[in-house]
């Protein structure tokens, strides 16, 4: 029976097995200094960890492994968000009622710029009878999705969060927003057929702006006009302010100012009605969102003295959203994953190379053979015995004389050197 051939020296991917992670830290701690991070500056991390656990870690660690496990779950969150969309079966009921809001924050970066990040926040309408009456929202279980980056591509990334929310599948939805179109269009994308529904302090805003431009045109308004339009808005709709802007005379209506507000409020008279939406249990502020840029964008990345780098926002804004929604096992447990991953890649990388080097060990005809690209011939080094020369001939050409190469005309290598003495 012949021997085996030998398969070389190998691996065993014991740190997989164990769930070890790059550095020095044991598993447990590097999650507990990702997760403080995601809530306190990088500084103060350093301090807690070795107060809690006695571990001493620098403030630039701290920062290194931080931004490095936001960046996984943020390329797990855009690979989810990519997949082909699949009906899935669910144990519990699709959702009843949901209700979208979306708006931008702007967080500070370096040399004096800011940049525009862009929250969705998703929940459950929670208006019963009685509250149908009362003024607060009644929204509960929100979760939310962050990204700082364009309208286009945000609409496209938010799916991720829209299909663990099962927004599809949801009976009815509500959609309050104010009058950004970018917005309309994420409403388009995801839930067509939603409640549409201004946002009423955005409108009371632009009522402000539509009443000063009147009286720079000459217009004398009563003293409580503002208030009076504000309360008609709220409980009997836009008919009464859209009459108002009809009695107005032409010249007035073509001014600078009057003419964008009373375009806003016609363009969005059928979002406006107020009493319906209330009636139906419907909010009608977008005070969830609001709420998700003081706690998801401005808690962590508006800190005093904070100014940030453009390619790690994006990273904190992912485990923001991990720890904000609270989902954190879930989302560290998506970046694991990348990393058995990227180490699968990196594996099955290094095992090609050695069938190439194996491949031309047994042939070295491959080497200009066209089978073979000749970069992937050149990912390693070729062993030096298939570029060192061939060795000179031991005879003479035609006969059996020894030439100078021969083994026998050669001394031996321990013969002393010859010596000479100075006289």
């Amino acid at each position: 029976m012949g021997t085996a051939p030998s398969v070389g020296s190998v691996f065993s991917p014991l740190d997989e097995e164990l769930g070890l992670l790059p550095g020095t830290l044991a598993p447990r701690q590097h999650e507990h200094l990702v997760h403080l991070a995601s809530w306190m500056p990088f500084a103060k991390v350093s301090a807690m960890l070795a107060r809690l656990l006695g571990v001493q870690v620098g403030e630039e660690t701290v920062r290194r492994l931080t931004q490095v496990a936001g960046r996984r779950v943020e390329e797990g969150q855009t690979q989810a968000a990519s997949a082909p969309w699949q009906e899935e079966r669910r144990a519990t009921a699709p959702p009843a009622r949901l209700v979208i809001s979306a708006d931008g924050a702007y967080v500070p970066l370096l040399n004096g710029q800011w940049a525009e990040v862009r929250t969705l926040a998703i929940g459950s309408c929670l208006a019963s009878e009685a509250a149908r009456t009362s003024s607060e929202d009644r929204v509960g279980d929100l979760s939310y999705f962050s990204r700082m980056t364009s309208a286009e591509h945000f609409i496209e990334l938010a799916e991720v969060e829209t299909r663990r929310r099962c927004l599809v599948q949801a009976q009815q939805v509500g959609a309050v927003m104010d009058g950004a179109g970018w917005l309309q269009g994420l409403v388009d994308v995801h839930r067509p057929d939603a409640v549409r529904i201004l946002d009423f302090p955005h409108a009371a805003e632009h009522l402000s702006l539509l009443l000063q431009a009147l009286q720079q045109a000459g217009i004398s308004l009563p003293t409580h006009c503002f208030s009076r339009l504000l309360h008609h808005l709220k409980h009997r709709g836009p008919g009464a302010l859209l009459r108002l802007a009809s009695r107005l005379p032409p010249q007035v209506r073509e001014r600078d100012g009057v003419r964008e507000q009373l375009g806003y409020f016609q363009k969005r008279e059928s979002q406006m009605n107020s009493p319906l939406f209330r009636a139906q249990g419907w909010p009608i502020g977008s005070g969830s969102v609001e709420s998700a840029n003081k706690l998801l964008v401005q808690a962590r990345l508006k800190g005093a003295g904070m100014h940030w780098q453009p390619r790690n926002v994006n990273p904190m804004l992912a485990l923001r959203t991990g720890v904000c929604n609270d989902r954190w096992a879930e989302l560290w447990h998506m970046g694991q994953r990348q990393v058995s991953q990227q180490q699968q890649c990196q594996r099955r990388e290094r095992a090609r190379r050695r069938r190439e080097r194996l491949l031309v060990l047994r042939n070295p005809l491959l080497l200009t053979s066209p089978v073979l690209p000749p970069h992937d011939l050149t990912l390693a080094p070729l062993p030096a015995l298939l570029s060192t020369p061939p060795a000179p001939a031991a005879t003479l050409p035609g006969s059996s004389r020894p030439s100078a190469h021969h083994p026998w005309k050669r001394g031996p290598a321990c013969v002393p050197k010859k010596t000479f003495a100075k006289t």
